[in-house]
């Protein structure tokens, strides 16, 4: 028994070193076998513990649906002995998923039945459901109310379980400030993020994001950027950030698409095209189906001549052509109204379930600065 229960310590560490890696498909078979042999021994609660862990890996190796079934078995977990914290915390994770799959009402739903559950236990865990309100917010392109809530949650964050890291409230709050232009803020944020000094994989790779997101805000607020290009630091910090990523079990592509954003914005498009052959971006989904538009727009504007627009963060575009061969460009607008034509759909998909216009009326104005940009090419 004694060495059973060894053998079970000795896989949780495991998996938790697994996850610091970045290797989520290991960290999640570790953590099977760890649920296996609690049950064999009567563990409840440490059985929860390793579900709750099991579907957290899950998630992130990019296995929704398997993670959803191990996720409901750690929250349906009602006895005395199974620890309330994993339980609740199975159910924000479940609420997390819901966030990118199910509609803004069920997603309300879910958190109106974590916040009945913290006030039938009696405990201070609200600063993760605010986290999840925020998250629906900034979904919906509501930035105001994704700030007020990811404030709300960081400043109510408890240093115990159930709990995010700080890291990961901090690139929420960067990543709010960056969609409301406000520098300041986003300075002072990644600065903070910075002090944590994170180790784990995901987590620098929070603060390697928060980093692009200031460079490329510094970028658009600044009047006269240097004619000789940008500063080199970020581009460095794409190119490792994509070098990081290339092979990991890791179901979210913000970092790769933030990465090539700022390599194209940069005017670096071999490493945008080398990276994209060696790991296409996925064009089921709206955030990179967008991206690729984009990615050939700015293609194209560098080739007319004109000045690079961050169409992401919604800068202000010139209409002042210089001189170029209209036959250099055709292909790659083409290709840009390709890939928003195949983002519309995604985009309508997205409005729907969500409940707002936002994506939409995003994609309707990228459509509109191809449009001028063809006119422009026109006139050449």
């Amino acid at each position: 028994m004694v060495s059973d229960r060894r053998v079970f310590d000795r896989l949780r560490v495991q998996a938790r070193q697994a996850r610091a890696d970045g290797q989520f498909a290991q960290a999640a078979r570790l953590e099977r076998r760890a649920v296996v042999l609690a049950e064999t021994l009567g563990l409840v609660g440490e059985r929860t513990q390793a579900l709750l862990w099991e579907g957290y890996s899950l998630r992130q190796a990019g296995e929704d649906d398997l993670a959803l079934a191990v996720l409901l078995q750690a929250a349906n977990e009602r006895a005395a002995t199974a620890g309330q914290a994993d339980v609740f915390g199975a159910l924000a994770a479940i609420i997390h998923i819901g966030l990118e799959r199910k509609t803004a009402a069920f997603c309300r739903a879910l958190l109106a039945q974590g916040r009945r559950y913290l006030a039938d236990i009696r405990q201070p865990w609200g600063a993760l459901l605010d986290f999840l309100e925020g998250e629906l917010a900034f979904r919906r392109g509501d930035f105001a109310a994704a700030w007020n809530w990811h404030s709300r949650a960081w400043a109510n964050r408890r240093d115990e379980p159930p709990r995010l890291t700080a890291a990961t409230h901090l690139w929420a709050l960067c990543r709010t400030a960056f969609r409301r232009h406000d520098l300041t803020e986003l300075e002072r944020l990644v600065e903070r993020l910075n002090e944590l000094h994170p180790t784990q994989f995901l987590e620098r790779q929070l603060l390697q994001r928060a980093q692009l997101l200031r460079w490329r805000a510094r970028r658009a607020a600044s009047s006269s950027p240097p004619a000789s290009g940008f500063d080199p630091i970020p581009i460095e910090l794409a190119l490792a950030l994509l070098t990081e990523t290339a092979g990991i079990e890791n179901r979210d592509t913000g970092a790769r698409c933030e990465a090539l954003r700022v390599l194209a914005l940069a005017g670096r498009f071999d490493e945008v095209d080398a990276a994209l052959s060696r790991q296409p971006l996925r064009t089921d989904c709206f955030e990179s189906a967008l991206l690729l538009g984009e990615l050939a727009l700015i293609r194209t504007r560098v080739r007319l001549g004109l000045p690079v627009v961050d169409d992401d963060y919604g800068e202000p575009a010139s209409d002042t052509p210089a001189p170029f061969s209209a036959l250099a460009v055709a292909v790659a607008l083409r290709q840009a109204e390709d890939h928003y034509r195949t983002a519309q759909h995604l985009a309508d998909a997205e409005d729907e379930r969500l409940e707002t216009s936002w994506y939409g009326d995003g994609l309707r104005s990228r459509l509109n600065m191809l449009r001028c940009t063809i006119s422009l090419d026109a006139c050449l």
